[in-house]
């Protein structure tokens, strides 16, 4: 396992990435978002029982299609490869008080 190679002293408990939302028309918002190596390298920069914080954009609204389907794609795409590198539990919350113009996701 790769994660077991790094030397504890260069991993943290706690990392938040607030950035570009996952859905922003932007090229770079898709690699944070959808690029293997980079989403590794987060899960890798963790302890074993690390915390990824990541904002995820504004909240989907119930016309909206999934995910995986529409403008959300690229958070979508985020979450399976969370999934996938062995993240033990992966949850989204919504905030709807963030004096945003829309409710705001955040995954954890």
């Amino acid at each position: 396992d790769e994660h077991d190679e790094h030397d504890v002293q260069d991993q943290f408990d706690v990392l938040i990435m607030d950035c570009l939302d996952p859905n922003d028309d932007h090229p770079f918002a898709k690699v944070l978002y959808t690029d293997d190596g980079y989403v590794t390298s987060l899960y890798d920069a963790l302890t074993e029982d690390g915390i990824l914080v990541v904002q995820v954009g504004e909240a989907s609204e119930i016309d909206d299609p999934a995910d995986e389907n529409g403008s959300f794609e690229n958070r979508s795409t985020m979450i399976k490869m969370l999934d996938a590198i062995g993240f033990k539990s992966i949850h989204i919350y919504e905030e709807s008080h963030c004096e945003f113009l829309a409710p705001w996701t955040t995954l954890i």
